[in-house]
């Protein structure tokens, strides 16, 4: 059985059409050469009667979004607070209630005197829960605001689930599979900010899905002043919404949520703000970071090579190579987005009508930024949960080793963690192993990408297979 069997695509007739529920819900195609590059989807009827679906129930939107929604409240309430470690044990919230308390005493942000290494839509959502003058109390407020944040993400992420098979029991899955990825990852969604990126990256999805490019745009503009990393996402809203003059939309979408909150603080000073951008660019390895996998397995085979330093807000790894293996991360990152996006090119004509193929481009540029960043902070596997859930409900290899890798994110953050400092052999094996399934993990959705139907109508031949078998033909409908 090829590996295509695991996997049904968005390729088939029934995902395409989910993107709407109806063929009215698509963007007409102009006439002329730019009819070739946006191709319109197939009839209802022909959707129906290809793929069977017309006997299978449409999911309830409200059931599947409801369920998602109190499945993950059920865990971040009731789960939660009974696990093997402590809700705070490892906990950023100090530091944004310092910031919040600084700001609400009258400081200005992004100044010589004040400056801050994260971006202003995260200092503005820092000082939301208010309660500066309590510690506590704010801690309080900010974990019911990250957990309010969390069942908002899975109840878009069931929606978007519901608008990608309108027929057929996938969407629940998809929708029972948010909250899993919640409980694998553990207490971390409540006391970091990234569950908001990753509410971010799940409306997203549901803009790809309605064919809303600018919107989309203005999405990852907002992401980019949340969080900066997820504006490698901008150029899949340009690959899809068509030629070039289609762009000017979804530019000026995408500009617009981006700067507009900057401006304040640039007016006020400019090297105030980059500053937010030289804290990023000069962090060294971080311990947990994939390419210092080789160097921690050595420590764990007994090399005794590995210890650390404090270096910009976490624990930077000090090892023979680690500074060539930094030098080389942008690099590294670059090229596996790059071969993510040549794929998707050639193949852009097939993801234009199949949206949930879409959600496996996504997937595999949030893990190519993760695999080869020079920093790998276990609240970054918080932005995956909603591309995960809606890949994985389809795909089993997706859905085990992404598991895993979550799994073994929380079992070594943050209760393993301070061993791992100490270079204890369980901590090591679990980051060792945990870095290389992630590194599988992206492997394999890079392959999913490339298995997908070229530009030209082809799909790419099993292994195996020789071009122009009726096999190969067939390619991905296999």
């Amino acid at each position: 059985m090829s590996g295509r069997d695991e996997m049904v695509t968005a390729g088939e007739p029934a995902p395409q059409g989910g993107a709407a529920e109806t063929p009215a819900a698509a963007p007409a195609v102009e006439a002329g050469p730019a009819a070739a590059e946006l191709p319109a989807p197939p009839p209802a009827a022909a959707v129906t009667a290809a793929s069977g679906s017309g006997a299978a129930h449409a999911p309830n939107k409200w059931l599947a979004m409801g369920a998602a929604g109190f499945l993950t409240l059920l865990v971040t309430g009731l789960l939660f607070p009974n696990l093997w470690y402590g809700m705070h044990d490892i906990t950023d919230l100090p530091v944004y209630w310092g910031y919040a308390t600084r700001i609400a005493q009258g400081e200005s942000p992004y100044t010589k005197s004040f400056e801050v290494e994260y971006p202003p839509l995260a200092v503005a959502l820092f000082r939301v829960p208010g309660h500066t003058s309590s510690e506590s109390l704010y801690g309080i407020w900010f974990n019911i605001l990250m957990g309010a944040f969390t069942v908002a993400t899975g109840a878009v992420t069931a929606f978007v689930a519901c608008r990608l098979w309108p027929r057929g029991g996938r969407a629940y899955v998809a929708s029972v599979l948010f909250p899993v990825s919640v409980a694998l990852i553990g207490t971390i969604v409540l006391n970091r900010y990234d569950v908001a990126v990753a509410l971010l990256i799940a409306v997203f999805a549901l803009c790809l899905t309605a064919r809303w490019y600018t919107a989309a745009a203005f999405v990852i503009g907002m992401s980019f002043a949340l969080k900066i990393t997820p504006v490698a996402l901008l150029p899949l809203v340009l690959l899809l919404a068509g030629p070039p003059r289609r762009w000017a939309w979804p530019l000026l979408g995408f500009f617009a949520a981006a700067l507009a909150p900057f401006l304040p603080y640039l007016m006020k000073s400019v090297s105030g703000v980059w500053y937010t951008f030289q804290y990023h660019l000069e962090r060294p390895l971080q311990i947990e970071s994939v390419l210092g996998t080789p160097q921690l397995f050595g420590e764990l085979l007994g090399a005794h090579w590995a210890s650390w330093a404090w270096s910009h807000g976490s624990h930077s790894l000090i090892a023979p190579g680690v500074g060539l293996a930094a030098d080389m991360s942008g690099g590294l990152t670059l090229i596996a987005v790059a071969a993510v996006y040549l794929l998707a090119w050639l193949r852009r004509r097939h993801l234009r009508t199949a949206p949930a193929d879409q959600l496996v481009v996504v997937l595999a540029l949030l893990l190519a930024l993760m695999t080869f960043s020079k920093v790998l902070s276990p609240q970054y596997f918080i932005w995956i949960l909603p591309a995960w859930a809606l890949v994985a409900a389809r795909d089993r290899w997706v859905a085990i080793l992404g598991g895993l890798v979550l799994a073994l994110t929380q079992a070594e953050f943050p209760a393993l963690y301070w061993n791992l400092l100490d270079m204890q052999k369980a901590p090591l094996a679990i980051v060792v192993t945990r870095n290389t399934l992630l590194l599988v993990t992206f492997a394999v959705t890079l392959w999913r990408v490339w298995r997908l139907p070229r530009a030209d109508g082809r799909a790419e031949p099993a292994a195996g297979q020789r071009e122009g078998t009726p096999e190969a033909r067939r390619g991905l409908a296999a």
